[in-house]
């Protein structure tokens, strides 16, 4: 069979499918609460490996010290964890309501990445995801970017005593902080915490 041929065959196979999956979208639209379709998928890291410039191979000036650990890890625990959990996992409620997902730090997408790939992603963000800008001009300084990526390749041995000190330095609701002073309370003789009040319908 002529080149010509096969070519047409296989660009009429491509039509179809595209069509066959753009009439299943416009039946069950467009929900971040479904999982991303394979071409989704397949979009979604064609924009992550295009919004990083080819050139982005620098090093990562800064070196795996406990000090620089321990200060990244307080970064991540505050900044970063609300979406990504603070394992890296991306199993938050935040998280799961992003489209497409946040991949999972721990794997080979990310840790594969080179340390300028990395910051680069923290820096300038990720478009058509819901990876924004953290750079300079949003607070955070060179030396924190860097020192993220430092975390980020610890997270595959990340332990569990870790973990719990982050949990200390997640974000906190209002309520959060109300209950772990009626706690704080309680244990320095106070009254014991009272129960949320439940909420009856009728």
């Amino acid at each position: 069979m002529k080149r010509w041929r096969v070519a047409l065959l296989i660009l009429a196979a491509a039509l179809a499918a595209g069509a066959a999956y753009t009439a299943v979208w416009l039946r069950r639209g467009f929900s971040a609460r479904d999982n991303p379709s394979w071409i989704e998928a397949v979009a979604a890291q064609v924009a992550r490996s295009l919004a990083i410039p080819a050139t982005y191979r620098m090093k990562n000036p800064y070196s795996p010290t406990p000090e620089n650990l321990r200060e990244s890890e307080e970064h991540f625990a505050d900044h970063c964890a609300s979406c990504h959990a603070n394992d890296g996992g991306g199993d938050t409620l935040f998280g799961k309501g992003l489209y497409p997902k946040p991949p999972d730090m721990r794997g080979a997408e990310t840790q594969n990445k080179s340390d300028g790939e990395l910051y680069y992603v923290i820096e300038n963000g990720v478009r058509m995801s819901g990876m924004p800008a953290f750079g300079q001009n949003s607070g955070t300084t060179d030396a924190e970017t860097w020192k993220l990526v430092l975390f980020i390749r610890h997270l595959p041995e990340i332990s569990r005593e870790e973990l719990e000190e982050m949990k200390k330095m997640n974000p906190k609701t209002d309520a959060d902080r109300a209950e772990e002073q009626q706690e704080e309370e309680f244990l320095n003789g106070g009254e014991a915490p009272k129960a949320p009040a439940v909420e009856h319908h009728h």
